[in-house]
């Protein structure tokens, strides 16, 4: 792959992270370098590459101001790949306690062939709450011959005790001057001739990537050839222009569900990425949405006469932004080609947000679980309305429901581990955090249940979402007491006292 072959070799490669590069240079040219590092930020934007640039250099025999030499057996080795003591973990993958342990059981041998170990972890925030705690330990007393350096796109996700005993460098998205300097070395180098349009294309389309933007550049050389056209690199990115989207946006904005739906389902019909189209419809509401606030069209404005037709009709700003909102949460993942998402936000956006659908419970022992309606039931057969103690639930409890019922039908016993035995503490944009009340119940769901529950937790709330489980700092029977069923609740009501046996 051509962003493998072009992976930056030294700091002086490393596109768009000065910031890092500097500071790094600076700490190894001084010999202060730090036992544990923490390298955060979004995916392709250089945290492994510069992991392993870091690899080198603290076990280069001929270190030229903070640069490895990438010539002398130690940087020959670390990028042939086998270096005995660079260790590689993914923790996505190698994410238990025993992985940690064996890890931490190894670490007191001397390196073999290199001067230093370096321990690269990536991904590290999927680690399992019990081998953070093994690791932590290590990160405190580390043997002098070792490095820590753990990547990850989820920093908010690594316990505050690991970040605290690691220097942490944060990776921002690349600018788009810093990728196409970038780009166009590499195409001068490969004999490619690029048009500079294109190459800043495909550095807008990969959203500050670095790998992302190298596989485009290969993906429009591979079908167009080392020459293309500006409107062939447009073409393979999937960039040529719809006018369909600026209708859209319009019949959006003038309440037109109608013409919308057409649009939608025209869109599809035609074989559409309906996806990138509905991209290309938020961006012009956006590029309208600043016109309207400043109340004047701009001249140059593709869309100058949908905003003159937004401010005649004086509706303000909030009809655009509403259906910006609207069409940005519309998931395609689950069927690409399907107009049906599309359709749902251009919907909401004209009518209103459609509320959160609820279903009646279904009892089961020991509480209360939700099912979805059967294929081809309508909402108001499955459901004549929530019963008294469903509408009481917060968003908490009432996705705690959801889950146990979706995991009931993948895995009866993981299930079981959610039923009355966990409470969800909080559900942000990206992250769900579940405190479980027993510690054997934490266990075996971190080693077993994981996977399943993210896997519907994503289902539940229609976004990508990490799964964090923690040991409750409540007890049991508290939690019981205040969050029973709705027989025990009533019995209280009349005056009985739970019994905790656990």
């Amino acid at each position: 792959m051509l962003y493998g072959k072009w992976r930056p070799r030294g700091f002086d490669e490393v596109a768009g992270q000065d910031h890092i590069v500097t500071t790094l240079r600076n700490a190894l040219a001084s010999g202060q370098v730090a036992h544990a590092y923490l390298f955060c930020g979004p995916r392709g934007t250089g945290k492994t590459t510069t992991a392993r640039i870091l690899a080198r250099a603290v076990n280069c025999l001929n270190l030229q101001k903070g640069e490895p030499c990438n010539a002398c057996e130690p940087c020959k080795a670390i990028n042939r790949g086998n270096a005995l003591d660079l260790i590689e973990l993914d923790a996505a993958s190698n994410r238990g306690i025993d992985d940690i342990k064996e890890l931490r059981d190894k670490i007191a041998f001397a390196p073999s062939d290199l001067t230093r170990k370096v321990y690269l972890l990536d991904e590290v925030h999927m680690l399992t709450t019990p081998a953070f705690n093994a690791l932590l330990k290590t990160l405190e007393e580390p043997p002098p011959h070792a490095i820590f350096i753990l990547a990850t796109t989820e920093s908010h996700a690594v316990p505050a005790t690991i970040i605290s005993r690691c220097q942490r460098y944060d990776f921002r998205r690349l600018p788009n001057d810093a990728l196409v300097g970038r780009l166009r070395h590499i195409a001068a180098e490969e004999g490619f001739a690029i048009p500079e349009q294109g190459l800043l294309q495909i550095s807008i389309q990969s959203r500050g990537g670095a790998r992302d933007a190298i596989t485009m550049l290969e993906q429009v050389v591979a079908r167009y050839g080392a020459a293309p056209s500006a409107e062939e690199v447009l073409e393979a990115l999937g960039l040529v222009h719809d006018p369909r989207s600026e209708t859209l946006a319009a019949a959006i904005l003038e309440g037109e569900l109608g013409s919308a739906l057409d649009i939608a389902r025209s869109v599809a019909d035609d074989g559409v990425n309906i996806a990138r189209f509905t991209r290309e419809t938020i961006d012009v509401l956006r590029e309208v949405l600043p016109q309207v606030l400043r109340d004047a069209p701009r001249e140059d404005s593709p869309n100058r006469a949908l905003a003159e037709a937004v401010l005649r009709g004086r509706k303000g700003p909030a009809p655009i932004v509403a259906a910006i909102s609207e069409l940005a949460r519309a998931d395609f993942r689950l069927d690409p080609g399907s107009p049906i998402p599309l359709e749902v936000a251009c919907a909401a956006a004209i009518l209103g947000p459609v509320g959160p659908v609820t279903h009646a419970p279904a009892p089961v022992a020991g509480g209360v679980a939700t099912r979805p309606p059967a294929a081809g039931q309508t909402r108001g057969a499955a459901n004549s309305g929530p019963r008294p103690d469903d509408r009481t639930l917060t968003t908490e409890e009432r996705f705690l429901k959801d889950l146990y019922e979706r995991a009931k039908l993948e895995d009866q016993k993981i299930a079981a581990k959610l039923n009355g035995s966990c409470e969800v503490i909080s559900i942000s944009d990206s992250l769900v955090e579940i405190g479980v009340f027993y510690e054997f119940h934490l266990t075996a769901l971190e080693n077993e249940g994981l996977p399943v529950l993210q896997r519907n937790a994503e289902a539940i709330l229609g976004r990508p979402v990490v799964v964090k489980l923690k040991l409750s700092e409540r007890q049991p029977g508290q939690q019981r007491a205040a969050r029973s069923g709705h027989l025990v609740k009533t019995a209280v009501e009349l005056g009985a006292k739970p019994v905790d046996k656990g």
